[in-house]
């Protein structure tokens, strides 16, 4: 559900985005500096092709030929990730929104977990491949609190999800993404503003020890840079 769009260009949302970051560490009592601190012992790598044979042909064909490996300090992976090869992207802008050039729907990238892992709102998520599409979360009394900003990608199973091309209505990205989470709340990541642009992509973490994912989405026109909280959850 979108409302109050106002729109004067990508700096305009970089400012909005910085400002209400740097609110939110405020009124928290924190510091704005224990912000984007490298994490402890985590690592990214660089990885070839997705090629498992339960992926469809539909998705891979859109992927890009090399994905991103998070590895924890133990050498154990936490995460593996493809982005689409090019995101569909608009000008518009929206409320709250840092990365609303993505439309609600979208299909992001893939994403595979080969242990059992949880989501923002701390839901459980068993191992396996699942496909992420872009979504703002609801201004409503529910969600008060949950988030500095809207952004959120949504996890659904490769098995319910085989047509990236088709941007989902918001209805029907709910459906399947509750159906990955098992719950009546869609599998939810967290989307933040990146501490940087540079030295990407890298894992860092915030002053709530959340582990970040800072990388670059190849949408179209110009990279969107974009932090996803991989561990952690909202206390909101």
């Amino acid at each position: 559900m979108r409302f109050g769009q106002e729109g004067s260009g990508r700096s305009w949302i970089r400012k909005a985005a910085v400002g209400v970051a740097a609110l939110f560490l405020v009124l928290s009592g924190l510091p704005v500096g224990l912000a984007g601190e490298r994490a402890e012992g985590y690592r990214v790598e660089s990885i070839g092709p997705a090629t498992d044979s339960s992926l469809a042909e539909s998705i891979r064909s859109v992927l890009s030929p090399s994905g991103i490996r998070v590895v924890n300090g133990g050498g154990s992976t936490v995460c593996e990730l493809w982005l689409r090869r090019e995101i569909p992207a608009s000008a518009e802008e929206v409320s709250g929104a840092f990365f609303s050039k993505i439309g609600e729907g979208t299909f992001v990238g893939l994403a595979h977990f080969p242990k059992n892992g949880g989501d923002f709102r701390g839901q459980g998520l068993a191992a396996g491949w699942y496909t992420m599409r872009y979504a703002m979360i609801l201004q409503d009394g529910n969600h008060l609190g949950v988030s500095p900003s809207r952004d959120f990608l949504l996890f659904s199973r490769v098995s319910d999800d085989s047509d990236p091309g088709r941007a989902f209505p918001i209805s029907e990205l709910y459906q399947k993404s509750r159906a990955a989470a098992g719950t009546g709340h869609p599998s939810s990541w967290s989307l933040v503003f990146p501490t940087e642009e540079k030295g990407l992509p890298r894992v860092v973490t915030n002053h709530e020890e959340h582990v970040i994912l800072e990388m670059q989405l190849p949408t179209a026109g110009a990279p969107t840079t974009v932090g996803m909280i991989i561990i952690g959850k909202t206390e909101g």
